[in-house]
Order: structure tokens, then C-alpha cells, then sequence
């Protein structure tokens, strides 16, 4: 891992709530912070190409001040990885299956949580898809507190 962290992908499955909800977050942490330099991403390794983030992910991003309605899902693509410095995956079977599928990624992908402040840095995010209001709130909180910690993290110096 490099020593300035500038692109940081985040990857689900879908890329309709999960790594879309990562990469608002982020987004909206360095326009407050005005940190130009640093690119938040979002894609998934079973995307289906064009497709929006789901309503109820839409719905909860924009409650806490997060846009998700331009977002357009993208598949895991090698160019995108190669110009990644940080790959943050919402499960563990997503980091074996990226790095099985690109193994020259190795090195950069970690598990979200491992940012997370507060619970288990070694589970995964639950994916809220096709579930209620109350699972994507708390995936977003989830994920909120893994953004939060990896702005702290010092090595990074977002």
C-alpha cells in the first residue's frame, strides 16, 4: 500500500448499495474536507451495467445528506483496479474472488470493517438488498463508521 492514498475503489456485488453507499460517504468527506486530490469509486463483481442504486439505498443515502441518485452501477474492470490505490471489499468472499479473478490487486484489497471504529474489524457488511428499511439504515451506519475510522486512519493522511 502506498504511503498517499488518492483513488480509493469500493466493492460489492451489485453496486446498487453497498459500495455506492462507501463511496458517497467518501465523496461527501472530502468536499468537506477539500481534499481534491483523493477520488472515491464504486463497483461490483456481479453488476449489471446501468443499473441505478436501489430506492431504499437512494432513500436512506439522501437522509443523511448523501446524493446516490446519479449513481449508475459498473462491473469490476482490470483499469479501474490499476489505477486504485486502496480496494475496500464489503465481504471476505469478495476480496478472494476479486484477487482470484486479478491477482495482481494483491496488496491493495482489505476488508472494509478493518476501518471500522467500533465492533469486529474481521466481518463483513451485511448486504441489505432486497430487504427492509431498517437493514439498509443500518448498513449505511455500518459503512459510515468504516468511512469515519478510515479518515482517521493516520497512514492514509486523507
Amino acid at each position: 500500500m502506498s504511503d498517499r492514498i488518492k483513488h480509493i475503489l469500493f466493492v460489492c456485488t451489485g453496486n446498487i448499495c453497498r459500495s455506492p453507499f462507501a463511496e458517497g460517504l467518501l465523496k461527501k468527506l472530502v468536499q468537506k474536507k477539500r481534499l481534491d486530490d483523493i477520488v472515491a469509486d464504486s463497483a461490483g463483481l456481479l453488476a449489471l451495467t446501468g443499473n441505478s442504486a436501489t430506492g431504499l439505498a437512494q432513500k436512506v443515502a439522501a437522509e443523511y445528506d448523501v446524493d446516490l441518485s446519479s449513481h449508475i452501477a459498473k462491473s469490476v474492470k482490470e483499469d479501474i483496479l490499476d489505477r486504485s490505490d486502496l480496494i475496500l471489499v464489503m465481504e471476505k468472499s469478495h476480496a478472494k474472488n476479486l484477487l482470484d479473478a486479478f491477482p495482481e490487486a494483491e496488496g491493495k484489497v482489505f476488508l472494509i470493517r478493518r476501518f471500522a471504529r467500533f465492533g469486529s474489524k474481521n466481518r463483513g457488511v451485511a448486504d441489505p438488498y432486497g430487504l427492509n428499511y431498517e437493514a439498509y439504515r443500518f448498513c449505511f451506519l455500518d459503512i459510515q463508521d468504516c468511512i469515519s475510522g478510515l479518515a482517521e486512519h493516520s497512514s492514509l493522511s486523507l
